[in-house]
């Protein structure tokens, strides 16, 4: 009888150390999903600069993003498709980029 009590229980125990494993699973695989559509909404972008006028790009297709005179101008006709624009090193929105690449000309002149 007790050998028997301890198989019912060792099977119980299997399969709720089964349940927690494929709980776990299905969490690391949902955290997983979220990292990389977070990951998915960052744009890292180049900026160029001729005749005054600021042009975006994206850094790796090289795709047009957005132009314009100033800083906000540019910030203003970045597409709306809820992404996060960035500067190449990828710490500082795009804004806060062109605001001091026109610091730094002022400053210059």
């Amino acid at each position: 009888m007790e050998l028997f009590l301890l198989f019912v229980f060792l099977i119980v125990a299997f399969f709720v150390w089964q349940y927690i494993e494929y709980t776990s699973y299905v969490e690391n695989k949902r955290r997983e999903m979220l990292v990389k559509h977070f990951f998915e909404r960052i744009v890292t972008c180049k900026i160029e600069k001729h005749d005054g006028e600021y042009f975006l790009y994206n850094e790796i297709t090289n795709q047009f993003l957005a132009q314009g005179k100033t800083p906000q101008e540019v910030n203003d006709n970045l597409p709306r498709d809820n992404k996060f624009y960035l500067s190449i090193d990828g710490h500082r929105e795009i804004l806060e980029e062109l605001e001091e690449i026109e610091c730094m000309q002022l400053k210059s002149t």
